[in-house]
């Protein structure tokens, strides 16, 4: 990809955050909680931005009314976007519903979703294999910089002045505005006609395919389980105020940036199912930290979560964007309409279990030999134990690269512990260390498989 195509893929991002960060995180859930959703409510809001992307599905049959594949997406992405923003005209009249702001919010994800699958199959022509985790890295370090400055802006309008979520939503359309002028300088490959309108039953004849359905539909379980009560518990039970959230999503967008830039080093050597399979253990463990999480610890707590968040979530989105890129065989919107349906699926499944565990355990609230426990707390020790259990759906799939998960521990603490506690932080030294071992690891398997050849000739 040219450098220039490249500035434009992150700059696209970058203002497609100022509408992404209100449909997710402290922002979603005090407009939420403004439009008077309770705790049910808010677990089917949440899941409505997954649960929508059944509609990828159709997009293939759309795209054939398009001649460009940026048109149709700039042109769904703006009713997506613009008709969230519309949400100011129900603030301002005081009209505040919770089926008005569930009702938008379906609109708006119901063609975002549509643009997605398209979207997905556009960068998978445009973007080289070779090049894909260091493009989609760059992005993502940007994006995490990116996202800590809009989410303390939010939280700042949010806070302290008296029309703020108003205020937000007109930020939000301006920056979908800009969004959709990088998209325009982004060049339009054309589709490989020798890879489209691939019907589903085709698509689902890939055993592989199939196994990492099944995986992306379990994760969307496990993760939208508890996903809406980590910021809820902390607003409602714990009275944090939306600043303070900006400071914590600061600090995780900080850390996240330092892993981006050694990720877009390394991952495509490392492989991007190892990269997965090391975050589930860890985001398991983020999970089940959050059961101690109350009045007394969490001013301690949060500190954790978020290094902990911007180390480990980093390295799972960056696996499930390229994961779906190296297991579905062609570029048919068709394959990533599919990965979409299966974790908007499972992601709705999961919503509506843990909105109805949720209801059931909001009103305790207690003091165990002087552990104060809420009920939401318990979501959380559930939700542990469900993203753990997905490693064994995602150990099944096959990708072209992977490092074995105890080669990869054992290879990052021999890179970080090798070296001068004072060293450990240069941003060079992890990575190309890292690059070091995996190229060792490569020429090792070549020359074996060199070795195997020769002896079956004799």
């Amino acid at each position: 990809m040219e450098k220039k195509v490249e500035k434009y893929f992150i700059l696209e991002g970058v203002f497609s955050l100022f509408y992404i960060l209100l449909t997710q995180g402290a922002i979603f859930t005090g407009l939420a909680i403004k439009f008077n959703l309770d705790e049910f409510q808010l677990g089917i809001a949440a899941s409505i931005p997954v649960l929508m992307q059944v509609f990828q599905l159709i997009s293939s049959r759309i795209m054939r009314f398009f001649s460009k594949r940026s048109v149709m997406i700039n042109i769904f992405n703006g009713i997506s976007r613009y008709s969230f923003s519309f949400l100011i005209v129900f603030l301002v009249m005081n009209k505040l519903l919770p089926s008005v702001f569930i009702l938008f919010l379906t609109i708006s994800q119901i063609f975002a979703a549509i643009a997605g699958s398209v979207w997905a199959s556009w960068m998978k022509d445009l973007i080289p294999n070779e090049e894909r985790g260091r493009i989609f890295a760059a992005r993502s370090l940007y994006t995490s910089l990116a996202t800590s400055a809009i989410t303390y802006l939010y939280s700042v309008i949010a806070d302290h002045l008296d029309h703020g979520f108003e205020i937000i939503l007109i930020i939000s359309a301006l920056g979908s505005t800009g969004s959709i002028l990088m998209m325009r300088r982004i060049p339009d490959v054309p589709v490989k006609i020798t890879e489209t309108g691939i019907p589903i039953s085709v698509a689902l004849k890939d055993e592989n395919f199939v196994k990492y359905l099944i995986f992306r539909f379990y994760w969307g379980i496990a993760v939208s389980f508890s996903a809406p009560y980590y910021i809820y518990h902390l607003i409602k039970n714990l009275y944090v105020n939306y600043t303070f959230l900006a400071y914590i999503s600061i600090l995780t967008g900080f850390v996240a940036m330092v892993i981006y830039h050694i990720l877009r080093k390394v991952s495509d050597d490392i492989g991007h199912k190892t990269l997965a399979e090391a975050s589930i253990i860890f985001i398991a463990g983020i999970s089940y930290m959050w059961f101690f999480m109350n009045g007394s610890t969490y001013k301690y707590l949060i500190w954790v979560d978020a290094i902990s968040t911007g180390v480990f979530w980093p390295m799972m989105n960056l696996a499930l964007m390229v994961l779906p890129l190296e297991v579905a065989f062609g570029s048919d919107p068709i394959f990533f309409g599919l990965n979409a349906v299966a974790a908007s699926a499972g992601a709705f499944i999961g919503s509506i279990l843990g909105g109805i565990v949720s209801k059931a355990v909001s009103g305790i609230h207690t003091n165990i030999f002087g552990f104060e426990l809420y009920g939401i707390q318990l979501i959380f020790l559930i939700a542990g134990t469900l993203r753990l259990s997905a490693l064994a759906f995602i150990s099944r799939v096959r990708v072209r690269k992977h490092t074995p998960l105890g080669k990869f521990f054992v290879d990052t603490t021999y890179a970080i512990f090798r070296r001068p506690i004072f060293r450990v932080f240069d941003r060079s030294v992890i990575a190309n260390l890292l690059i070091r071992n995996a190229r060792k690891l490569r020429r090792l398997r070549r020359s074996r498989r060199s070795k195997n050849v020769s002896d079956n000739k004799v």
